[in-house]
């Protein structure tokens, strides 16, 4: 029997940390798995409310002093995975299985070799259907759109509004529902921490892709994403974008291609400053580099206890 371990970061929300795992439980037959719960440096009151969860049969629980954010609170849970697991599960907190998703997801794993990693179809907490997979990043799909993109190279930019019915190669799949072969992410070295906390998802399917393997949604397999329970937006939170966005082309794109995308989020954002000064501020950081020494990472600090 296959061995998935099963990845939750928990940040001052253990209400629904606690609802994911038991849609797991329920949900779950005929599959050997763990779970890992990574609170990620939460208040001592929310990380306090884990505790009973340590003594599940099947789930650890690990605390975190210092926030390390998507990829490296991530990255300290699979160090505490069983070595031989065949298969990670990174699954959002604010996340509920609605089928035997583990099952099938293996199932579809095992059946197709250059599947890297794959995701189940979203749902959002009134029931309607989400999109679950999105583009990675490129001059042509951020300036002239997704929809000129499709048009272009339609195999390569599948439609994200479609319902569909059997599973589909599709170029990326959203963080909240990341199911990887663990002997490619092994071999990759697993997420790239220096991505604090956006651009996760993108950046791992590139590497995967570089490597030969694809990333598909598996439509028949299904959960609900109550959608970031745990991440206020804020100016901070918009300058994280950015500093993984940019990080993420300076890694895979050539110099022209850069400045011309950096020339198209200043021009973006500026032409909405009078909508909201935030915009502006935007625009000026995007100008200066977006550098990622202003990361929030870098103003974590570790707590006492």
């Amino acid at each position: 029997m296959r061995k998935v371990s099963v990845i939750l970061l928990n940040y001052n929300s253990h209400r629904f940390t606690f609802d994911c795992i038991a849609s797991i439980q329920q949900q779950t037959q005929g599959v050997d798995y763990e779970i890992i719960i990574v609170d990620n440096n939460s208040s001592p009151t929310d990380a306090d409310a884990l505790r009973p969860l340590a003594d599940v049969p099947g789930v650890r629980l690990i605390r975190s002093r210092i926030n390390l954010g998507f990829s490296g609170g991530n990255m300290l849970g699979v160090q505490a995975a069983d070595p031989a697991t065949d298969y990670y599960y990174f699954l959002n907190n604010d996340c509920v299985l609605r089928t035997n998703v583990l099952a099938q997801l293996t199932v579809f794993m095992d059946a197709t070799p250059d599947a890297g990693l794959c995701g189940a179809q979203m749902f959002a907490g009134d029931g309607s259907r989400q999109e679950t997979f999105g583009y990675l990043p490129t001059a042509v799909n951020k300036i002239l759109g997704h929809g000129v993109a499709r048009l272009l190279n339609p195999d390569r930019y599948p439609n994200r509004r479609r319902v569909y019915t059997e599973p589909v190669r599709v170029p990326f799949i959203m963080g909240s529902t990341l199911f990887v072969r663990a002997s490619v992410f092994h071999a990759i070295g697993g997420f790239d921490v220096a991505h604090f906390l956006y651009v996760e998802e993108e950046d791992l399917a590139k590497r995967l892709l570089l490597r030969g393997f694809y990333a598909y949604l598996v439509p028949q397999a299904e959960y609900v994403h109550f959608t970031g329970q745990s991440t206020v937006r804020n100016y901070d939170i918009e300058k994280e974008h950015y500093i993984s966005l940019f990080y993420y082309f300076r890694k895979y794109h050539s110099w022209p291609e850069r400045a011309l995308l950096r020339a198209y989020y200043v021009i973006k954002n500026g032409r909405k400053f009078r909508r909201n000064p935030v915009y502006g501020k935007l625009a000026w950081f995007i100008g200066r580099g977006s550098p990622m020494r202003e990361s929030l990472r870098y103003r974590q600090t570790i707590r006492e206890q």
